[in-house]
C-alpha cells in the first residue's frame, strides 16, 4: 500500500478547468469515514448499465475526457471523466474490425491509453504503452483485432507511464526514454474516472443455444475517496492515495443499486474491476456464480464459485441464476485482506438483487467444456524459463522486479524472446502484501500456485501472486506462448501505485 466495429474513430479529449486543479493541493489529511463520504448520496436507484459509447451513422464513436464534475448517486464529486460520467461509456468492438481512437491531451500532465487485455500489437500507434501524449498534443490509435480474438470482458484506462514527455516541438505523441523519464501518473488518472469496460463481440454466443439470450449485465466496479471538498483524492507531492483508506464502493457509479430478477431467471454478468488500487472479493449471499470466461478468455471447462476474487484489472463472466421464489440477496465485497503490509477491507454490500413475481422457466445449467478456449500449454515444449522477483521497501513507497525499478529502456532480461514459443515464468513475491501480476499483449496459463499444481480450466492476463509467509515467498509458475507480435510487452503489478512506483518491466520479443 502506498500513502468495434470496422472504421471506428474514438475522440478522447480532456480540459482542466480551475475547479479540477483544487483536486491536485487537497489537504494532505485522510479522507471523511465512508458514511460522511456518502453523505447527499441516494441508494437504492434502479440498476443502470454503463452508457455504450455513441455509435453516428458514419461509425465514429466520440469520447470527451475531461476535468468533471460529475454526479456520483446525487452526490455532485470532482474528477477526470469521459464523456462527464465517473464510469466511462463501454466500448463494443467485433473481432475482425480495426479500431481508430483518436486521444487528445488537455490535461496538465501527460497521458495515453491502454486497451487491457486485448490481443493486438504493442508498437507503433497500436497498443503501445511506451507513447507518450503530452498536454495540447494528440495521437491516433490504431487497432487491428484479429478474426479470431476471443469474446469477451476487457476494458481501457489511462497508462500514463511518465507525468512529462520529452521535448519536442511535434503535436504528436513520441516514445518514453529513459533520460526523459519520471515516475508515472497512472493511479491519480485511473482513480480520478479515467477507465471503462470494452466488449469483444458476445459470449453469450458461445453458450447453449436456450442461453443465447438471456440478459446480460456489465458491472463496473470502481471505489471513490471523497475529500471535504468534494474532490476524489490524488497523489501529489505533499500526500499520497492511501488505498486503505475509508472510501465508497461504486458499481456503475451507482451507490448500491438494485438490480431485479424474476424467479429461476438465468442472467449473465460481466464484473470488471476498473479500480486503481483496490480488492474485491464478491459475494452473492444464497447463490453462487458459473465461470464461463475470466479476463476476457472462454474457459475450457466451467466452474461454480461461492466467491470471486477481483484486484484491479481483474474480470469475470459469470452466469447468475435466481432461486426460485420472491426475496432479496446482497451482492457484496467481503472482508479481505491481501497480507500484513497490505491493505484490510471490510465487507461492504454492493448491490440488492431484488427477485419480484412469478417464476419463468428455468433454463438448462452450463456445465462441462465451452468452445474456443485458448490452447492448454501443459505439454508445450519450453523455449526458456524465467525468474521474476517482486519486493518492496519497508516503508511501502518503493517496489522492484529483480531488484530493480522500471525503466523504458531497460529489461531485466538480458535474452529477448523468441516469436513463436513458449515461455515458463517463476514469480516470487517476497513481500508482505499479494501483488497482482499482469501481462501486456497477451495471456497466459498458470500452472501452479504456492507449488499447488493447476489444472487447465482457461488463460488469463492477470494472476494474484501471494505474499511471503515466514520468510518464505509466495510463488506462482505461469506460461506464455509469444504469440503474432514482435516488440515490448509490458509487464508489472496492477496495483496502480506499485507499478507508478517502480514494479514494472517489459521483455522483447523478437523474431
Amino acid at each position: 500500500m502506498i500513502r468495434a466495429l470496422t472504421a471506428v474513430v474514438l475522440l478522447m479529449s480532456a480540459t482542466l478547468g480551475t475547479e479540477a486543479v483544487a483536486a491536485s493541493t487537497a489537504a494532505a489529511d485522510s479522507p471523511p469515514p465512508t458514511a460522511a463520504q456518502e453523505e447527499g448520496m441516494t441508494a437504492g436507484a434502479p440498476f443502470r448499465d454503463p452508457a455504450d459509447a455513441e455509435i453516428h451513422q458514419d461509425l465514429t464513436i466520440t469520447l470527451d475526457a475531461a476535468s468533471t464534475r460529475f454526479d456520483l448517486s446525487g452526490r455532485k464529486v470532482w474528477g477526470q471523466s469521459y464523456n462527464g460520467v465517473f464510469v466511462a461509456p463501454t466500448i463494443r468492438v467485433r473481432p475482425g474490425s480495426t479500431v481508430a481512437v483518436h486521444l487528445v491531451n488537455h490535461l496538465p500532465v501527460a497521458t495515453n491509453l491502454h486497451f487491457h487485455g486485448l490481443h493486438v500489437s504493442p508498437s507503433d500507434h497500436s497498443d503501445n504503452p511506451f507513447l507518450c501524449v503530452s498536454p495540447g498534443s494528440s495521437i491516433t490509435y490504431s487497432l487491428a483485432i484479429p478474426a479470431e480474438h476471443p469474446l469477451g470482458t476487457y476494458w481501457y484506462h489511462s497508462h500514463a507511464m511518465g507525468t512529462a514527455c520529452p521535448p519536442s516541438g511535434s503535436p504528436t505523441a513520441q516514445e518514453l526514454s529513459a533520460s526523459d523519464f519520471v515516475p508515472g501518473d497512472v493511479e491519480n488518472q485511473i482513480f480520478a474516472g479515467l477507465s471503462g469496460a470494452l466488449l469483444v463481440g458476445d459470449d453469450r454466443t458461445l453458450l447453449p443455444r436456450p442461453l443465447r439470450h438471456i440478459p446480460a449485465h456489465t458491472f463496473v466496479l470502481k471505489d471513490a475517496q471523497i475529500d471535504a471538498t468534494g474532490h476524489i483524492v490524488q497523489n501529489t507531492a505533499t500526500t499520497s492515495i492511501n488505498s486503505n483508506d475509508p472510501t465508497v464502493r461504486l458499481v456503475n457509479g451507482q451507490l448500491r443499486p438494485v438490480l431485479s430478477m424474476k424467479p429461476r431467471q438465468t442472467q449473465l454478468w460481466r464484473l470488471v474491476n476498473a479500480g486503481a488500487d483496490i480488492i474485491y472479493q464478491l459475494q452473492l449471499d444464497g447463490h453462487h456464480f458459473t465461470v464461463i470466461g475470466e479476463d476476457g478468455t472462454p474457459v475450457a471447462r466451467t466452474t461454480t464459485a461461492d466467491t470471486l476474487l477481483l484486484p484491479p484489472g481483474k474480470r469475470y463472466d459469470v452466469l447468475v441464476t435466481a432461486d426460485g421464489g420472491p426475496r432479496k440477496a446482497i451482492l457484496r465485497t467481503t472482508a479481505y485482506s491481501n497480507g500484513p503490509q497490505g491493505d484490510s477491507y471490510p465487507d461492504v454490500a454492493l448491490a440488492d438483487i431484488v427477485v419480484p413475481g412469478h417464476p419463468v422457466h428455468r433454463l438448462p445449467t452450463v456445465s462441462g467444456a465451452m468452445p474456443t478456449a485458448p490452447r492448454d500449454l501443459s505439454p508445450a515444449p519450453i523455449a526458456r524459463h524465467r525468474a521474476l522477483d517482486l519486493s518492496e521497501n519497508d516503508a511501502g513507497t518503493a517496489f522492484y522486479i529483480n531488484s530493480q525499478q522500471f525503466s523504458t529502456d531497460t529489461s531485466i532480461f538480458d535474452a529477448p524472446a523468441r516469436l513463436g514459443t513458449v515461455e515458463e515464468w517463476t514469480i516470487r513475491n517476497l513481500s508482505g502484501e499479494d501483488h497482482p501480476f499482469h501481462l501486456h499483449t497477451n495471456h497466459f496459463q498458470v500452472m501452479s500456485v504456492n507449488n499447488v499444481t493447476q489444472p487447465y480450466t482457461h488463460q488469463q492476463d492477470i494472476v494474484l501472486v501471494p505474499h511471503a509467509v515466514n520468510g518464505v515467498p509466495g510463488q506462482v509458475v505461469l506460461r506464455v506462448s509469444l504469440a503474432d507480435y514482435t516488440g515490448r510487452w509490458l509487464f508489472h503489478c496492477h496495483i496502480a501505485a506499485h507499478e507508478d512506483n517502480g514494479m514494472m518491466n517489459f521483455i522483447n520479443v523478437a523474431s
